[in-house]
């Protein structure tokens, strides 16, 4: 299996079933409309806000709000930024997660992580994209993703890395 194959397959696994009368099966990944549904499809819990148009969604007993938009957001930039492998330190940081034991999607939101960082210092006096700093931080996951304040589960890959921050 090429790399090529081997990563875009890891970020975007085959998808069966039907989600909204659509086969995911006939969706093509390298549509990014049809990535934008598989990774909703990967979330069920947010079908509803999304359609709903609704911002923000109560966690109920897991406290707080997020928002669905912002957190499918997140997974789509990293996923098209391990589709096109730029920048390829994505890509190794995931390889090397997953090697470590990580799932795919705890794998995602520990990217997130890095990404969030990178456009909240583009929007802000923090100045532009700094690829430099990209690479420390994804250098320093998954240390850096367990170091955070324990997070207010919000999904089972939040639930599993806050399980495993109990653990140490």
């Amino acid at each position: 299996m090429s790399d090529e194959v081997a990563r875009r397959t890891w970020v975007l696994p085959p998808a069966t079933g039907v989600v909204d009368g659509i086969d995911l099966g006939l969706l093509h990944p390298g549509e990014e409309g049809d990535r934008h549904f598989l990774l909703l499809a990967e979330h069920p819990e947010f079908s509803e806000a999304i359609e709903n148009d609704d911002d923000e969604i109560d966690l109920g007993h897991e406290g707080g709000t997020m928002s669905p938009r912002l957190h499918l957001a997140m997974h789509e930039v990293v996923t098209n930024q391990i589709w096109s492998n730029e920048p390829p330190e994505v890509w190794s940081t995931a390889q090397r997660l997953t090697q470590a034991g990580y799932d795919r999607h705890e794998v995602l939101h520990m990217l997130a992580s890095v990404v969030s960082a990178d456009i909240y210092n583009a929007l802000t006096d923090k100045g532009a994209f700094d690829i430099d700093r990209t690479r420390r931080e994804l250098a320093a996951l998954p240390g850096s993703w367990e170091a955070l304040p324990e997070p207010v589960p919000q999904n089972r890959a939040t639930r599993r890395a806050h399980a495993r921050r109990r653990q140490h």
